[in-house]
């Protein structure tokens, strides 16, 4: 096994490591997220993500960055788990070219990740089988509850000691907790309402990997990826697809109120996480009414000053699971902090200790 400080010993060295890219922005922040991984494991000089297509930087731009950033040396990891074209033509002929563009510049690449018994662990660990640990190995818990920051912790405490006694569940109280370190605003203490099960549910859900469907890519985006990887959830957002525009003018309606038709089929225990559109929960509650699957939980906080309060007081009355605020406020920002708070419920119950 190689040591990671082996890795670091090449100032002049760096690493090129390529993913494919994707229209969806959460999955090329995954491969910055490994990208920034890998260079404080290993101290490298340099760990670079970049894309062969959609995404930027492309491989050729990334190399030229590199270059002229004075390395002499790229090691280039294709971040493909099968050898098809792209690996055995596209990227080398990509690598050739600019060979010839930097004479003098090394540029080597690595095996794409193919076959590996760690991803085989991946896999079971992600299907909730129980990996035997190697013989003669000390057996060790395979999942791991993602760990809470200090300065988060301390805020935490901090929220906690100035709401004081609440009538919230324990459940309850976290979400409140999250949403108020968020925003900085205790108003929330006052203004957010759960459905009796909404906690329950929305646990459960995540809980089973159950999907998260948002109005539109900033509550996606904060979304925090790393507390979903473990309970095989995914986020997804129409709002910004080309199709989803086309119904929108068609129908004389928002984007994201025909995000909700396009996400109807999807919706069957899902979870809905609304925090910017009041529209789109208007839509998403005429859908409901009209037959189309109901969520396990509607996270409905959009903000605004036109249809806001009437669209969350109409969700309160619609017999759905539901966590929402009344009035004016809410965003995103609280509908993202409310996923989260739920996504580590859900973590903390998956991984407690038997």
């Amino acid at each position: 096994m190689t040591n990671h400080a082996d890795c670091a010993k090449n100032g002049k060295k760096a690493v090129l490591l390529l993913g494919h890219g994707s229209k969806l922005q959460g999955a090329n922040d995954t491969l910055r997220t490994v990208a920034r991984a890998v260079q404080e494991k290993t101290g490298l000089a340099l760990v670079m993500p970049a894309f062969l297509q959609i995404e930027k930087p492309g491989i050729s731009e990334a190399i030229d960055i590199i270059a002229a950033k004075g390395f002499d040396e790229i090691t280039v990891m294709p971040y493909f788990l099968y050898s098809g074209a792209h690996v055995t033509s596209d990227i080398p002929g990509e690598l050739n070219a600019a060979k010839e563009r930097h004479p003098g510049l090394k540029v080597g690449i690595t095996p794409n990740l193919g076959f590996h018994d760690k991803l085989i662990e991946i896999v079971l660990e992600r299907l909730g089988c129980e990996v035997e640990p190697p013989q003669g190995a000390t057996a060790k818990t395979v999942q791991k509850r993602p760990e809470q920051h200090p300065i988060e912790k301390e805020s935490l405490r901090i929220i906690g000691r100035e709401l004081g006694p609440t009538a919230f569940s324990e459940g309850e109280l976290s979400v409140v907790k999250r949403v108020i370190h968020t925003t900085a605003d205790f108003d929330y203490k006052d203004i957010l309402r759960f459905s009796p099960r909404a906690i329950e549910a929305g646990v459960r859900a995540l809980e089973g990997g159950a999907r998260i469907i948002t109005d539109v890519r900033m509550a996606e985006a904060g979304i925090t990826g790393a507390r979903l990887e473990g309970l095989g959830v995914k986020v997804v957002c129409y709002s910004a697809d080309a199709d989803v525009a086309a119904a929108a003018i068609e129908k004389n309606m928002t984007k994201t109120a025909a995000s909700m038709q396009k996400a109807a089929p999807f919706m069957d225990k899902a979870v809905v996480v609304i925090g910017n559109a009041p529209t789109a929960l208007v839509e998403l509650l005429k859908l409901t009414r009209g037959g189309a699957p109901r969520p396990a939980l509607v996270i409905g906080v959009p903000v605004g000053f036109v249809g806001a309060a009437e669209s969350k007081e109409e969700l309160m009355n619609s017999g759905l699971e539901f966590i929402a605020s009344t009035g004016r406020k809410g965003g995103s920002t609280v509908a993202a902090a409310i996923a989260n708070a739920l996504a580590i419920l859900a973590n903390e119950r998956k991984y407690k200790p038997a």
